[in-house]
């Protein structure tokens, strides 16, 4: 029995497990790094700007459905354990349709439509950020008057864009 453990403690099979191990985290961090990269992101000249404005949108209607019945849930005298748990699943819809709206803004038009010899450079980046705080904005209240503005620079950004899509 001690032979075979004298075995396992020589300097071959130590550098060996080593390499093996090495070889292993470098293949999770590889597989772990290609699959979060986002498709949007390669070079593969796939858009659809339409679609990403109807999701947009979309967005901004979740949002305002869920701010909307966190108010009226809210709004109840005595509140049951259900309730509590449906404030915080509404919350956490609407602050993910927040945050889709930040990563969507940053990571298609920001990140890859929007070029620096567009047509109205200046001012589509300006929307895109009053876009971006506007979601944020979203995020830190349940009344109307935050998801109105956001509504309304889409709306505005829309515009613009589809205005001068030809450029791209």
């Amino acid at each position: 029995m001690k032979a075979v453990f004298a075995i396992f403690e020589t300097a071959d099979f130590v550098l060996s497990m080593k390499k093996i191990h090495l070889l292993f985290f470098a293949f999770v961090y590889l597989f772990t790094v290609y699959s979060l990269s986002a498709h949007c992101q390669i070079p593969c000249g796939i858009f659809s700007d339409e679609l990403k404005f109807r999701e947009l949108e979309e967005h901004v209607v979740t949002i305002e459905k869920s701010a909307r019945l966190i108010r009226n849930l809210s709004a109840k005298g005595d509140l049951s354990a259900s309730d509590h748990q449906q404030l915080i699943r509404w919350t956490t819809n609407k602050e993910t349709h927040a945050q889709e709206i930040i990563d969507e803004t940053a990571n298609y038009f920001l990140a890859q439509r929007i070029k620096t010899d567009a047509d109205h450079y200046a001012e589509k980046i300006k929307l895109l950020h009053h876009i971006i705080v506007g979601a944020m904005k979203t995020k830190q209240s349940v009344e109307t008057e935050a998801t109105d503005k956001l509504s309304e620079k889409i709306a505005v950004f829309k515009e613009l864009y589809l205005g001068h899509s030809l450029a791209h």
